[in-house]
């Protein structure tokens, strides 16, 4: 992951937001829109922590991501975590990550 695949502004955080195309799992909220290569932009949503453990929750995502194969991902999307998230091991955030991003790039978009 380098800086082309991170959405920084604004606009593209609403853009992608304002799509309404999401994968929602009990501990992530994925929105997404089809794209020419991967983006990522990751939401922690501030009442549920405090600066530093939002930085460290957000850096917990992005070795996620880094250790994905995102080559054959052509979306931009969205992480918005929940509460729930937050509870989770490492290696069960890692699945939860992996099992979202299978389903959109399979087009299985309704929550199971």
């Amino acid at each position: 992951m380098n800086k082309q695949n991170i959405v920084r502004k604004n606009w593209e955080f609403q853009k992608i937001l304002n799509s309404h195309n999401q994968v929602i799992s009990n501990n992530l909220i994925i929105y997404y829109v089809k794209g020419e290569c991967f983006k990522v932009g990751i939401s922690i949503p501030k009442i549920f922590a405090n600066a530093v453990m939002r930085n460290h929750y957000r850096n917990q995502i992005r070795a996620i991501i880094r250790n994905m194969d995102i080559s054959n991902i052509n979306f931009h999307t969205i992480i918005i975590a929940r509460k729930t998230f937050f509870a989770l091991t490492f290696e069960d955030k890692v699945k939860e990550v992996h099992k979202l991003y299978e389903r959109i790039t399979n087009g299985k978009t309704k929550k199971v």
